[in-house]
């Protein structure tokens, strides 16, 4: 009897037969891991069931303490982190048309050098302007990263330092330490530019934006667009008010076991995320900022700070401003077309970000 033969007879059939039939559910097993299958079948409908904790008032919270009155609920999440370095710059001024908060990486010396020279600037005529940059530590006192970096805080006195380990997951400490100083130290300016170090920004811009935006409606009426886009919590007058803006989201979680944006379900629980606004740069009211760091110490950390600030703004009703002059991607450059651009991401070059700045600011 030869090989082909054996290879009909019914055992042997039946033994091909299992192997491919354990095969088949090694691969679906395989795929129902590392697809996260489980957290999408388990997840809750954010619609129906969005409770992220504290699962309480936190606007009546936050109303209270803008109020002067002691808080009835006890905060869960302040950051255990000092400032090791401060500035002045707002000491002696009563007021201030925009804030500039820029998250910076600790070496990223060329990158502050060039918004030194472009966007952070501080002598717009007819603004009062002021810029900080804000950067966690290396946990190394006495490297030489520190040494260059105390240096530069000697010659510019612009750099917030927190001292927090600087990674791209604690951006969400970086970011609420930084509204942290702004409300301690720097609470009368009318708006809050939040930025990486790697965008371009227009200011005249965006000043003409929020003022448009700030102005009073002579209706209440939300726009179509609005109305397509979300499922506003507030009136259009609270709205300007709580000004909250940028390039706006409207996604689901990433469950895939081999992404660096993996969120599980012990994380979070619910299948899609509220509206948030991309942490490449966006703007905020006076009030809005007061508003959104006393409710973050009472709202429970998230390590991606786009997602929690989304999740805040939640909590207290405020909705997110879709401005489609803010990119999250680096829009491709031409005079005409950068008109009316506020923000674009993708600014690594030093020599590009001032050669375009100064192009749109009529600099020779």
């Amino acid at each position: 009897m030869d090989l082909k033969e054996i290879s009909k007879q019914p055992g042997a059939i039946m033994r091909r037969r299992k192997l491919k039939y354990f095969m088949c559910a090694c691969v679906l097993l395989y795929i129902y891991y590392f697809f996260g299958v489980s957290d999408y079948l388990y997840s809750k409908s954010f619609d129906e069931e969005f409770d992220y904790p504290l699962n309480v008032n936190i606007k009546n919270i936050v109303e209270d303490i803008l109020a002067g009155k002691k808080a009835t609920v006890t905060p869960i999440n302040y950051y255990p982190y000092r400032f090791l370095s401060n500035s002045g710059k707002c000491s002696t001024i009563e007021k201030l048309d925009l804030f500039i908060a820029v998250k910076s990486a600790m070496d990223h010396f060329g990158h502050r050098n060039a918004i030194r020279q472009t966007f952070g600037q501080e002598n717009l005529p007819g603004r009062i302007i002021k810029t900080l940059f804000f950067l966690g530590i290396d946990g190394k006192p006495k490297s030489d990263l520190q040494r260059k970096i105390d240096q530069e805080m000697a010659e510019y006195k612009d750099i917030i330092q927190v001292d927090f380990k600087d990674d791209y997951y604690n951006n969400t400490i970086k970011t609420m330490m930084s509204f942290r100083w702004v409300y301690e130290h720097c609470s009368t300016a009318d708006f809050y530019l939040f930025t990486d170090d790697d965008m371009y920004i227009s200011v005249n811009n965006l000043l003409d934006y929020v003022h448009d935006k700030m102005e009073p409606r002579k209706s209440n009426a939300v726009s179509k667009l609005e109305e397509d886009e979300f499922m506003p919590e507030t009136t259009q007058a609270e709205r300007n008010e709580y000004l909250f803006a940028g390039y706006v989201f409207k996604s689901a979680p990433q469950r895939f076991r081999s992404s660096k944006w993996r969120v599980s379900l012990d994380e979070y629980r619910w299948n899609r995320w509220p509206p948030y606004v991309t942490a490449g740069a966006y703007v905020l009211s006076n009030k809005t900022i007061k508003v959104m760091y006393i409710a973050s110490l009472f709202i429970k950390h998230f390590r991606f700070d786009d997602i929690y600030l989304g999740i805040v703004a939640k909590k207290v009703g405020i909705t997110p401003t879709h401005c489609e002059n803010f990119h999250f991607y680096k829009k491709p450059y031409s005079k005409e077309d950068y008109r009316n651009v506020i923000a674009s991401h993708g600014y690594s070059d030093h020599e590009e970000l001032i050669r375009v700045w100064n192009e749109q600011n009529n600099v020779t």
